[in-house]
């Protein structure tokens, strides 16, 4: 009797650790697969972040080149922006998509570098490391401390139109 427990027990886990490692080898071949360029598993997309000095030598140098996207929400907007930028609220959830499709496909189209802006840097961060993920244009940063650091002239007023046709 004992004989037959021991093979049975061999065999329960003979079965129970194929299963193990086949399901192990799935799972490692899902994540080796996911782990390409466009899908970050296991990964933290970032942008480069580049502080105030340096957005000013670009925008200097290369004037028509950069884009300043402003991720902040309306009231901050008009309360005062670095001059040129377009706004992109991050309340705007249904627009979001169709502007970031839009200006991407537009600044590819004109080889321009995007600069994006928030409060603190934090935001401007995650959006530009999700307009990487999604829009695979790598060409994007983000200011360094946001708009708390901004020590230049800002413009002040109403939001600009958004250059989309029939759209506000």
């Amino acid at each position: 009797m004992s004989k037959t427990r021991y093979s049975l027990f061999v065999d329960i886990r003979g079965g129970l650790l194929m299963r193990t490692i086949a399901i192990l080898i799935l799972f490692l071949s899902f994540l080796w697969i996911m782990n390409g360029e466009s899908m970050a598993v296991g990964k933290e997309i970032k942008c480069e972040e580049i502080d105030q000095k340096k957005l000013r030598q670009m925008m200097e140098k290369e004037k028509n080149e950069v884009v300043i996207v402003d991720y902040r929400i309306h009231e901050d907007y008009n309360n005062g922006h670095i001059p040129g930028a377009i706004h992109i609220s991050p309340k705007d959830k249904n627009f979001l998509q169709q502007r970031l499709d839009y200006y991407t496909l537009q600044w590819k189209k004109n080889n321009k570098t995007a600069v994006v802006v928030d409060n603190n840097g934090r935001e401007a961060n995650i959006f530009c490391g999700n307009m990487k993920l999604t829009t695979r244009y790598k060409h994007i940063y983000s200011l360094k401390g946001g708009m708390n650091l901004w020590t230049l002239p800002l413009e002040k007023g109403k939001l600009p139109s958004s250059g989309m046709k029939g759209k506000k």
